[in-house]
């Protein structure tokens, strides 16, 4: 719960915040703050994932200041916080955990009616039913699930939905005051939403009947607290009038994922076994609702991770990866590993006649071509630099054949380029020809970049070794490193080069022309 105190020429007065609070001049902002000098749409006060509240300038004239610090993009608001929009002062209130919840530690058994989980979410069959009265309470079951249901649609933010469930609980049920609480990694349960029908009311939870709900996991009634003598020590009860109170578990496949309590002061025995019932099947719902929005976000993590790792890997590669049965480690690893470059001879001078967009549409083409052929021997694409591509066998899927797969892939490149150069002299087109470089050695693989985005690379003398093969290579021409030429030297015919000087080594490099394949 949060509140805006805002002060301006007529007066104070205290709004109590919404999810989404829009302020400006104009009428139809959910906050309208008559000031010359705020925009017709100033800024937005929008309540966040984990509770709080953040605040973002919507480009206004004058600007947005947070304790006389001009807003950029947006900022987290917290509790006391100064809000200044033209000639308008507002004050940022936040009710905190202490501020909602008083935990009354008593220590003596409470008094309370359960029911067993099963009972109190099943439906009957029709040969059980004995009576009107168990009809009736199936249908009110129906009716609460389908409304709960309606009313939340396809929401999936917890947050949101977590509100929305205690709005319908008060329509539900007979009630001053709501909280869900739900049970972090180590089991501790914290506070995920509160409702109260008046603003200065607060939740009066016992230890005892947490801790009951927490370890036998059943639906709990408290009776007429006022009225029990082991409560009449307990000021926070007596203070807030606490006459009648439930708590049930909310259960994901027998696992606790948090507890619902509602209270009454409104009469002695306020609830019955057939509310607990409704209640429980609430909770029975929001397990229901936790479990979808988890999936949901799954859902969208494995789209993203596989939308991510099929532009890098062959789409069966990626599907392995997205479903835990390739591993893609965050660190660095060291690898062995084999690494091609290929980039076009005389780039420059064949972009100097053309257009951008022309330039664009030919790359685009040509890494096509590329990129398929990486991907038909299950390399992995690690970037484009310009009109070089580079690719990777042996991180993150290891073969026992990959620099045979790197080079017989390099053949195919050529042949494929063959192809598209006729479609292109057709056109009137220059033609298209590469060299490349092949390097298998020792390299390090993993995430690469800031906390911000990151993308998964291998680095290490290796992979210079190969870019250097591929910047001396001729036109059509596949130069492999000594170690890629004892690893293929039976599959392929070869030729002995002079060596390359590459940067950072003191002698020159081996090298060697691939011919064809050996039977060809």
């Amino acid at each position: 719960m949060a509140t805006l105190i805002i002060y301006d020429k007529d007066g104070k007065r205290e709004i109590e915040l919404e999810e989404t609070n829009s302020l400006g001049r104009l009428p139809d902002n959910r906050i309208q703050l008559n000031d010359p000098l705020v925009s017709k749409n100033h800024c937005l006060v929008i309540s966040d994932q984990s509770g709080g509240y953040r605040i973002s300038d919507l480009d206004s004239r004058n600007g947005t200041y947070l304790n006389k610090q001009r807003v950029q993009g947006d900022a987290a608001l917290r509790n006391g916080d100064e809000i200044t929009l033209g000639m308008t002062s507002c004050v940022f209130l936040s009710k905190t955990i202490d501020d909602l919840i008083t935990v009354d530690d008593d220590q003596s058994q409470i008094l309370v009616i359960d029911l067993e989980a099963s009972k109190q979410t099943r439906f009957v069959s029709e040969r059980e039913i004995q009576s009107e009265k168990t009809l009736r309470a199936d249908y009110e079951k129906l009716r609460v699930a389908i409304e709960l249901q309606r009313d939340i649609g396809l929401e999936l933010d917890l947050n949101r939905i977590f509100n929305r469930i205690l709005a319908s609980t008060f329509e539900f049920l007979d009630c001053d005051t709501a909280v869900i609480m739900m049970a972090d990694a180590k089991g501790e349960m914290g506070l995920q939403a509160f409702r109260t029908r008046r603003q200065k009311d607060k939740l009066v939870m016992s230890s005892t009947m947490v801790r009951r709900v927490r370890q036998e996991k059943v639906g709990i009634i408290t009776a007429d607290a006022m009225s029990d003598e082991r409560f009449q020590g307990s000021k926070s009860i007596i203070t807030q009038r606490v006459r009648s109170s439930m708590a049930v578990p909310i259960l994901g496949e027998e696992k606790l994922l948090g507890i619902m309590i509602i209270q009454s002061s409104s009469a002695i025995m306020a609830y019955t076994e057939q509310d607990l019932s409704f209640f429980t099947n609430i909770a029975h719902q929001t397990a229901q609702l936790i479990k979808m929005s988890d999936m949901a976000k799954r859902i969208e993590e494995d789209a993203i991770t596989r939308e991510k790792f099929q532009r890098l890997l062959s789409p069966d590669l990626a599907e392995l990866v997205v479903s835990g049965k390739l591993k893609v480690e965050k660190g660095g690893e060291n690898r062995i590993a084999t690494v091609l470059f290929a980039d076009i001879r005389g780039f420059t001078s064949m972009c100097e006649n053309m257009e951008a967009a022309e330039v664009l549409h030919m790359l685009n083409e040509y890494f096509e071509i590329m990129v398929e052929i990486a991907f038909r021997y299950e390399g992995t694409v690690d970037k484009f630099m310009g009109d070089m591509i580079m690719v990777v066998w042996g991180a993150p899927a290891v073969h026992p054949d990959d620099p045979i797969r790197a080079v017989q892939a390099a053949f195919d490149m050529q042949m494929a380029l063959d192809e598209y150069n006729k479609n292109r002299d057709i056109r009137y087109q220059r033609e298209i020809h590469i060299g490349i470089g092949i390097n298998t050695g020792e390299l390090v693989a993993g995430y690469i970049g800031s906390s911000l985005t990151m993308n998964y690379s291998v680095v290490g003398d290796a992979v210079n070794v190969a870019s250097r093969l591929c910047s001396v290579a001729r036109p059509d021409q596949i130069l492999v490193s000594e170690n890629t030429y004892q690893q293929v030297r039976n599959h392929f015919e070869t030729t002995t080069l002079d060596p390359v000087r590459v940067k950072g080594k003191s002698k020159p490099v081996k090298a060697y022309g691939v011919l064809r394949a050996k039977g060809m």
